[in-house]
């Protein structure tokens, strides 16, 4: 079975109209709205709900279902459309233009646990982005556990600011995602041409780097592929590079070009598990991850669980080596692409320290700034521990 997400308008109000029904049905106090609110709504006031201002409402469909769950069609009839199993929705603040709020979150209780809600909800923050919005906020009840635990793991932290007000006195909990990383990729993905033209032909530094630390004929997973300048060198030393990038622009480009290659976005961490019941998304394993001036696009905090799930996916005394740019803090800049993309700058100590949290070990960091450059850059590379 798979799932597929699809947007819905005002003309889709019939089918949208039972999911949110079974939603009010199933988690009743969930919601701001009351079941008895909407049964008997007339199809205006389901349209209207359909029709807010710049807002994204999304249905999760589930198709393949097995022929035991599927309903009795006729043998000349359509395919099976699939099966509404969940549902999200995305409005931009009438009072902030640089928030969004996710509201009618919700997944049929027999998907739960696929993935199907960080699909929905990563969605909706692209969706809004793309709006202009810079950070994605939601009220939750304090006592929903599992909604919380959901959010946490889709990149939301709790704020100290309180939500709306209970009637047993106590308030809602509201969260907050910033979407720094969804205006990045959305930046790749209008500027995906202008970035190839500006980046020249010389292989980045690091491919040297790869090819003094494995043999010929290794397995590489290269996150952040861009044009497939890297990937190339590395395959013409005689290694094999699954290409992979956050923007579909640039995966679009290289399937153009004769490629295999793959959407990935490394704070993505649903997917199969291994034997020890970890997640393995990026699939593997692999003999090395290569990732030149991609972590630079993540933010700090995230940074330790996408250098986690890098150690995942090599074999044990598997190689990492990557880039990222030297510096303090964090900021937007628009060198380059004439499009703001956030960058998180690093320190020497600071980024040997995450890498080692991570798991790695044999754990190298240099500065390897150009000589005339004006920006400067940090090399890092590592091994997975063979008794990993």
């Amino acid at each position: 079975m798979t799932i597929a997400l699809r947007r819905v308008t005002a003309d889709d109000w019939a089918t949208w109209r039972p999911v949110r029904l079974a939603a009010l049905t199933d988690a009743p106090e969930a919601f701001g709205s009351r079941l008895a609110d909407w049964q008997d709504a007339p199809e205006d006031r389901w349209r209207g709900r359909l029709s807010l201002p710049g807002a994204v409402d999304l249905l999760a469909i589930e198709h393949g279902r097995s022929p035991e769950q599927a309903p009795r069609r006729a043998p000349d009839s359509d395919p099976a459309p699939g099966r509404p199993v969940g549902m999200a929705a995305g409005v931009p603040s009438a009072d902030d233009p640089a928030v969004a709020e996710l509201i009618s979150m919700w997944v049929a209780p027999e998907v739960r646990g696929r993935g199907v809600a960080r699909r929905l909800i990563d969605a909706v923050a692209r969706a809004m982005a793309e709006h202009g919005a810079a950070r994605l906020e939601l009220s939750v009840l304090p006592d929903n556990h599992r909604a919380r635990r959901t959010y946490e793991r889709a990149g939301f932290t709790l704020t100290d600011t309180p939500g709306d007000e209970l009637p047993d006195g106590r308030h809602e909990l509201v969260m907050v995602r910033g979407l720094a990383a969804e205006r990045t990729l959305l930046a790749y993905e209008r500027g995906a041409d202008r970035y190839a033209e500006r980046t020249d032909d010389h292989r980045a530094g690091l491919v040297d780097d790869l090819l003094a630390l494995v043999p010929a004929g290794s397995h590489v997973l290269e996150l952040g592929s861009g044009p497939g300048r890297d990937a190339d060198a590395l395959e013409a030393a005689g290694l094999r590079v699954d290409r992979t990038d956050g923007a579909a622009a640039f995966v679009d480009r290289l399937r153009a070009a004769g490629h295999d290659a793959r959407l990935l976005d490394v704070r993505d961490d649903d997917g199969p598990r291994d034997a020890g019941g970890c997640p393995t998304p990026w699939g593997g394993p692999y003999d090395a991850v290569f990732a030149n001036a991609v972590l630079l696009h993540v933010d700090r905090d995230d940074t330790g669980p996408v250098l986690d799930r890098a150690r995942r996916a090599v074999r044990p005394g598997g190689v990492l080596a990557a880039t990222v740019k030297r510096g303090d803090g964090d900021g937007w800049s628009d060198r380059k692409l004439d499009d703001p993309r956030w960058f998180t700058y690093w320190t020497e100590d600071a980024l040997a320290a995450v890498v080692t949290a991570a798991g790695w070990r044999g754990v190298t960091v240099r500065e390897t700034t150009r000589p005339g450059a004006d920006e400067r850059w940090l090399t890092v590379t590592a091994h997975r521990p063979e008794e990993d």
